[in-house]
Parts: structure tokens; C-alpha cells; sequence
């Protein structure tokens, strides 16, 4: 990041200096008092299950310049008394002032922004066009999944004038909040990945995921470029109210970088751009064909070669938790538990059911959030699904997942092949209990079932051996 004046900062996010001087300058943005450097500013913000101001001594015991807080409370005053020459800025909302900074922040810079949303393979996107990206350009990029409202600010702090591009994730669950993003990016390129049923407790209906996804055109730079998905037809909604230039991906024959001839190998998977250019993906999944074909698209836009993107993706790993492989003892586990929707459950299912092995092919499937009231049928679909694959063994994990479960029993699958677990907890044990030589295991669900564990439990279970010494798993 590069220097701010505090003089700027107040003007950026109509703050009163209630301690320091406005001449003074800080080096860097942190809401997280334990991890803060020397000279950076610290925003106090408050959730349900916390409240900054009560770290703010801390992050200036730390090396914090000083701190933003929302209220001139007499506690937070009373523990700086202490401290004479640190700064303390008051502003009526913590973390609209770290987003209105941000956005100040992020227009002094030369740096053209990419911003990247979509229900699903956002990171994967992210980070694939990262991957290509920094081999012919100085870039920064969101750090894991930071998507959101404290997320993107502090992408775009983590830039700075040396950089040529910043790609950033952007999330949503809610009306209105891709629109506060993209107001902060102001981006120069978006992607859109696609649209399906996520985040339906907020959003209402698929109708309200593409309406607020559609969010991202309002506040694009005027010679701006939107990247969506041809095979997609709300995208295709979206990209149709777009006054700028589109760009299309897919496997539309009528797409602008259109994939054709996909073929696995023994390692993942080969396919055709245009007609002239191969790709090799050593990955799980053929979705990721798609997220491939969006960060072929943004880094052919920004200039470089097709035979050069080509050949930077070969050697792209996904990023942890997205059918990661892994091969414990004798047994292989796909852990793509990081998050889960019905979109991306279909795609992982597929597949785990396209997998050849020599021992059984086990589904642990745990719940699908935020899906509001359509939850029961979207899981009882999952389940019809299960029954018609190539999947031997079904165990859930909770509430939601029995439907799952009760629905691949009423479509044919035999019952004493099925178990459904209440925890995480239930089904790590039962899961390393039941598993034997030359299984297979997918572990599938939301973040917020913490299926971690049960990786956690098979590997404390199972001795780790490298990948590459085991030939349990060949790709058909």
C-alpha cells in the first residue's frame, strides 16, 4: 500500500480527528489488532460476535498509527490517554468508513482492477487468471475468499502503484452488496462465472441471485469490460443490458472463446480453444473447464497470447478445499467441503460418478445452506441424483442431507448402503470407521458443516503418502 495522509483519510470517510495530526501519514489498513504492523491504521469494527473497539489499546501496543472508531466511546479514550501520539479518527459506521477509503484509495492508483463473481468458481477463476496474470504483468489478488465487506477493502489496500492488475472476488448474499462492492472497485473488467440457486435465504429466488449479481454493471469504468458465461442464460440477461463490450465463454458455438473436444487424461483433463489452441488442466471436475475458459477470456482481453495462456495454465492447482485430492494410506479423499450448492453438489457428483477405482465410490454429503424455503426440494433433487449415478455408498450429514438420503432410498438405491449422521463430529468417526483399501471418498458440503473434520479424521486414521506413488485413481 502506499502512504495516505491522515488529512485524506479524514476527507475520504468524513472523519473527525479526535487525537493526532492530520499531516501525519499512515503505511497500511488492518482490522486485526493481533496481526498489525508498525504504522498501520486500525478500523474498530463491529459484528454480532465481537466489537474492535475493545482491541483498539492493543493494536496500538502493536505499532498501529492509530485507530477508527465509530463512536467516541469514553473507554476507548480512557485506554489511549496513554498514548500521546497516536491517532484516533471518529466516523459514524466503522466499516462503511474501511469500504469509502478503500474505494478514495483505490481511484489514486494506475492499477486496472478485475473483479470476479458468479454462484459458483469464483476463487478458482481468481485465482487461475493470478496464475497467468503474474507471469507478464506485476499483480495482487484477493487473499483466499476475501469477498466481502472488509474482504475487498483490504484487497485493494494490499495494492499498490507498482501493480499493473488487482483481481478481486466479490461475494454476495444479500440485495444491494454487489452493488456497494463494485462502487468500491470500480472495476475495469468483471467476470461472471455464472448464475444458479445460491444464497437463496437472502436473495429469495434465482430471479434474485441474477438481479443482484446484475448489480455489478452499475458502477463499471466507461470503457469497461464484462466477461460472462455464453452457456448461461441469465448471464446472458445480464450481458444483453450491458451498454459496454462483452465478451462470451463457453462451449456456445456462438461464444468469443468457445471450448470444444473435452477429453480426460490420466491426470484431468484436455480440451480445444477455438478451434487451434489445447489447454491441459491437471484438475478433478470439468467444470473447471468453464473457470478456465473465463481466465482465458480476461487474460487474452488484457493482451497477452492464447499459445501463452495455454501454457501457463498446465501447471495450476486448485486452491485448498476444492476437489483437492488426497491419498491417505490406501484410501483417496476429493475434499471439496469449502462450500456447497446444488449447481456445484450436481458438478462434484458427476464427477465423482466419472471416477474409475478399484473399491467403492462413497459420497459424504453434508447440507446445502442459505437455501431458504426452497432447502427440502433442492436436497430431495440431489438425492434423485445420487440414485441415478455411478456412486456406491451414500453418507449424510445433517438435517437437511436426510432428505438427500430419504430420497436416493424412494429412487432405488439400496438402503444398507446409506447412513445419515447428525455432526460433523458423528460422521468423521463413522466415516474412518467404515472406510476400506482402494475407496474412493468425495466430502461435499457448505462451509458451515466444517467437513474439514472428517478429512482431519481420515488422515489421523490412514498414513499420508504422496500423490504420485499411488495409482488408485485413474481418470476415464
Amino acid at each position: 500500500m502506499n502512504t495516505i495522509e491522515i488529512s485524506n483519510v479524514l476527507k475520504a470517510i468524513n472523519g473527525e480527528l479526535l487525537l493526532g495530526n492530520s499531516e501525519s501519514r499512515i503505511t497500511g489498513i488492518s482490522t486485526d489488532s493481533r496481526s498489525i504492523k508498525e504504522g498501520e491504521l486500525f478500523f474498530a469494527l463491529e459484528g454480532g460476535n465481537y466489537d474492535g473497539h475493545k482491541f483498539v489499546d492493543q493494536a496500538i501496543s502493536n505499532g498501529a498509527a492509530g485507530a477508527v472508531i465509530s463512536s467516541n466511546k469514553e473507554a476507548v479514550y480512557s485506554l489511549l490517554s496513554e498514548f500521546k501520539e497516536c491517532i484516533l479518527v471518529e466516523v459514524a459506521d466503522t466499516l462503511r468508513g474501511l469500504g469509502d477509503l478503500a474505494k478514495f484509495y483505490r481511484n489514486s492508483l494506475r492499477t486496472r482492477f478485475i473483479a470476479v463473481t458468479g454462484s459458483n468458481g469464483k476463487t478458482t477463476t481468481k485465482d487461475m487468471i493470478y496464475h497467468v496474470l503474474r507471469n507478464f504483468n506485476s499483480v495482487t489478488r484477493s487473499r483466499k475468499s476475501f469477498n466481502n465487506f472488509i474482504g475487498v477493502p483490504l484487497t485493494i489496500f494490499d495494492t499498490d502503484f507498482t501493480q499493473d492488475f488487482c483481481v478481486v472476488e466479490m461475494g454476495t448474499n444479500a440485495p444491494g452488496e454487489i452493488r456497494r462492492l463494485s462502487e468500491i472497485i470500480f472495476p475495469d473488467f468483471t467476470i461472471l462465472t455464472n448464475i444458479s440457486y445460491t444464497h437463496l435465504e437472502g436473495l429469495g429466488s434465482i430471479e434474485g441471485v441474477a438481479d443482484a449479481k446484475a448489480e455489478l454493471i452499475e458502477n463499471m469504468a466507461g470503457n469497461g469490460i464484462l466477461i460472462t458465461n455464453a452457456d448461461d442464460d441469465w448471464c446472458n440477461r445480464i450481458a444483453s443490458s450491458f451498454g459496454g463490450r462483452v465478451i462470451s465463454f463457453g462451449f456456445n458455438k456462438n461464444a468469443d472463446i468457445k471450448a470444444s473436444n473435452v477429453k480426460r487424461d490420466n491426470t484431468g483433463f484436455v480440451f480445444t480453444v477455438n478451434d487451434s489452441f489445447t489447454v491441459k488442466l491437471s484438475l478433478l471436475g470439468k467444470h473447471n473447464v468453464y473457470n478456465a475458459m473465463a481466465a482465458i477470456a480476461i487474460c487474452n482481453a488484457v493482451g497477452i497470447s492464447m499459445e501463452n495462456i495455454c501454457d501457463k495454465l498446465i501447471d495450476f492447482k486448485l486452491p485448498p478445499m476444492r476437489m483437492e485430492k488426497q491419498i491417505c494410506g490406501d484410501i483417496v479423499v476429493i475434499n471439496d467441503g469449502y462450500n456447497s450448492n446444488p449447481s456445484s453438489m450436481s458438478a462434484a457428483l458427476e464427477e465423482l460418478s466419472q471416477l474409475t477405482a478399484p473399491g467403492r465410490k462413497i459420497l459424504v454429503c453434508g447440507d446445502m445452506l442459505e437455501l431458504g424455503k426452497y432447502a427440502e426440494s433442492m436436497h430431495r433433487e440431489i438425492g434423485v441424483k445420487v440414485a441415478n449415478s455411478d456412486i456406491d455408498v451414500l453418507w449424510t450429514v445433517g438435517p437437511f442431507s436426510r432428505f438427500v438420503a430419504e430420497e436416493a432410498i424412494a429412487n432405488g438405491m439400496p438402503e444398507d448402503r446409506i447412513r445419515s449422521c447428525e455432526t460433523s463430529e458423528e460422521v468423521s468417526r463413522f466415516v474412518a470407521s467404515q472406510l476400506k483399501k482402494d475407496d474412493i471418498v468425495l466430502i461435499k458440503g457448505s462451509r458451515g458443516m466444517m467437513l474439514e473434520n472428517v478429512v482431519r479424521q481420515v488422515e489421523s486414521c490412514f498414513s499420508r503418502r504422496k500423490e504420485n506413488n499411488s495409482a488408485l485413481l485413474s481418470l476415464v
